[in-house]
């Protein structure tokens, strides 16, 4: 069942990707920021160096070749530019617009970028972002030549490759220096820039999108090389080109009207820049650098984004406790069992709400299901059953959410002799999860996938039953065991496609209660309060990489949603002819979480 967002909602998730780098920054590890890059990344070291000339400014804004900040600076640091002598012990600046990748002297070029920045002292740490972006002007440069070559790609091709190895050489080094985390962007789909897209720049569009993938291809396999290499740096790469062509698909949905025409002609400049997605001929407005930074969000998080993962694990995991719980309910009661064979027919409903925990939102679950059972009564002192049980829940937590669907099948025998008793049950459930659905840091756009797993439980009960006036009184306790396996699964999508491993929850829990009967005949209540805690539990912490990226599993713990819990109960029974009707209500109100269940059960002979 697929789950649409409301407009609000929507508009403030849109609100949000456009700054949301800023505040996802002081939930994470990096203490600064060093850019090596070129026109994208540039903050105003060309516009320095000559002399306040290139690019002309205004209309530019204040030596960025955009009309506002780019996206470098909207990664929650204020970085210094190398021209204007920032020290190389704060986040620092050095990429040039015009720079290529390679040795060149002016522009300053990507590898003497990293030469100034070591020779002048730099060093990388541990806790260091580090963004890398660059090639293009290779490329740029390259098409007219290649064009006129007597082999056009061959030649393009070449430039290409020549481009993506100086990238994977300066990534390198940098890892190898010790920085924490890298972020390398690939090229974006050159043929929907101005450039190519119109009059006569339009037959030369195919080469350079063959060129861009070449170098994309090239610069993957080695970033995968270097990753390998370099295990304690995080090499995350960034698919400019996969994300271009849906931007340019619905530009609607991102707030633009234009995403083919440049918003500055060289004379005059558009009246809404806004919703312009090109400033010129190849370069963003700040509106496009304000998507790439809500994208480079998406890539940078994904360890904090992709830990709401921790709610399907969690859900399976409370649910198989509920079924344990309501098997063992069938055995637990004061009245006398009566020998024979009974058909159960039941409807089931929860709600759950989960706190927010560290980088996992809020979650909310609203679930419905049904349950057929038999239930066979051999003698006063032996009861047994089986059951089986579908339910379906829909569950949002942040920006996720999914559909969990739990089939499952329990059996459960009760004995009681005098006011003694005791009780178990075992079962286990198919789990799916459907229609996963992830809001990307980049939003409108919408991550997908599905997955699936099982679980399994079992449960344990004794206590005794006391007559007090017209009340039974009984004191009990349980011990509950739960095993559940979320299978892993990629998403897909034209951001950041997170990677989620598998993971495997399993916990003991203890339980004491008092449960009080009364009624006669014809209807009869109860109520019960206890408290469940876990006695041990050994939780796979959540794991989340980026399918088909250098970018490294990362892991976030996450125990027991629900801590210790107060258990609430009451319930009513009443016969109707042979008909025997069964409401219940069960509450259970954890440190960091609470629940809210119900059952309704006809209790047919046969």
């Amino acid at each position: 069942m697929t789950r649409f967002l409301s407009s609000t909602a929507l508009a403030a998730l849109t609100m949000a990707a456009a700054c949301a780098v800023a505040g996802a920054a002081n939930a994470q590890t990096y203490n600064r920021l060093v850019v090596f890059g070129d026109s994208l990344s540039d903050n105003g070291n060309l516009y320095a160096a000559t002399g306040n000339t290139t690019p002309t400014s205004p209309p530019y804004y204040q030596g960025r070749f955009s009309n506002g900040p780019v996206f470098t600076e909207l990664l929650g640091f204020t970085v210094g530019r190398y021209t204007a002598g920032a020290p190389v012990t704060g986040s620092v600046n050095y990429a040039f617009g015009g720079a290529r990748s390679d040795s060149s002297a002016s522009p300053l070029g990507m590898r003497n970028q990293l030469l100034a920045y070591t020779g002048g002292g730099g060093t990388f740490g541990s806790n260091d972002l580090v963004s890398i972006l660059g090639g293009a002007n290779n490329l740029l440069q390259g098409v007219p030549v290649a064009a006129v070559s007597p082999n056009p790609t061959g030649t393009l091709g070449a430039m290409a490759i020549s481009a993506a190895t100086d990238i994977t050489f300066i990534t390198n080094s940098v890892a190898s220096r010790g920085a924490g985390t890298i972020l390398v962007s690939n090229l974006p789909q050159l043929s929907i820039t101005p450039q190519f897209n119109q009059g006569a720049g339009l037959p030369a569009a195919p080469l350079a999108d063959y060129g861009a993938s070449t170098f994309n291809g090239a610069l993957l396999t080695g970033l995968m090389t270097t990753a390998a290499a370099n295990p304690n740096t995080n090499i995350i790469m960034m698919d400019l080109f996969k994300v271009g062509s849906v931007i340019a698909g619905d530009p609607g949905a991102f707030g633009l009207t234009n995403v083919k025409d440049t918003c500055f002609n060289g004379v005059t400049v558009c009246a809404n820049p806004n919703s312009y997605f090109y400033w010129d001929t190849v370069h963003p407005t700040a509106a496009g650098h304000r998507l790439l930074a809500a994208l480079s969000n998406d890539y940078l998080y994904y360890g904090d984004i992709g830990a709401q993962s921790t709610v399907q694990g969690e859900s399976a995991f409370r649910q198989r406790e509920d079924m344990l719980d309501l098997s063992s309910e069938a055995v637990s009661g004061h009245a006398a069992w009566e020998p024979g064979t009974r058909l159960l027919v039941g409807a089931l409903t929860d709600s759950v709400t989960t706190d927010a925990r560290g980088s996992v939102a809020e979650a909310e679950s609203d679930s419905w299901g049904v349950r057929l059972g038999l239930d066979h009564v051999s003698s006063p002192n032996w009861r047994v059953g089986l059951a089986g049980s579908y339910r379906a829940s829909d569950v949002q937590a942040g920006t996720m959410a999914f559909e969990h669907l739990s089939y499952g099948f329990d059996v459960y025998a009760g004995w009681r002799s005098g006011n003694v008793f005791a009780n178990a049950s075992a079962g286990g459930a198919i789990e799916k999860y459907d229609d996963i659905e992830r809001v990307t840091s980049l939003a409108p756009i919408v991550h997908t996938g599905q997955t699936d797993g099982g679980s399994l439980g079992a449960r344990v009960q004794t206590g005794a039953w006391y007559h007090m006036g017209g009340l039974a009184i009984s004191p009990r306790v349980a011990v509950t065991w739960v095993k559940t396996t979320v299978n892993a699964y990629n998403e897909t999508g034209a951001a950041a496609e997170y990677d989620y491993q598998k993971r495997e929850l399993q916990g003991v829990s203890g339980e004491v209660s008092v449960r009080a009967e009364g009624g006669g005949e014809s209807i009869s209540f109860y109520v019960e309060g206890g408290y469940r805690d876990g006695l041990s539990d050994s939780f796979d912490p959540v794991r989340v990489g980026i399918a088909g990226n250098p970018a490294r599993i990362l892991e976030r713990q996450f125990d027991d949603p629900f801590g210790g819990s107060f258990l609430a109960s009451a319930g009513l029974e009443t016969h109707m002819g042979p008909v025997r009707v069964s409401a219940g209500y069960r509450g259970r109100f954890g440190d960091k979480a609470e629940s809210h269940s119900g059952a309704l059960t006809f209790s047919l002979p046969l």
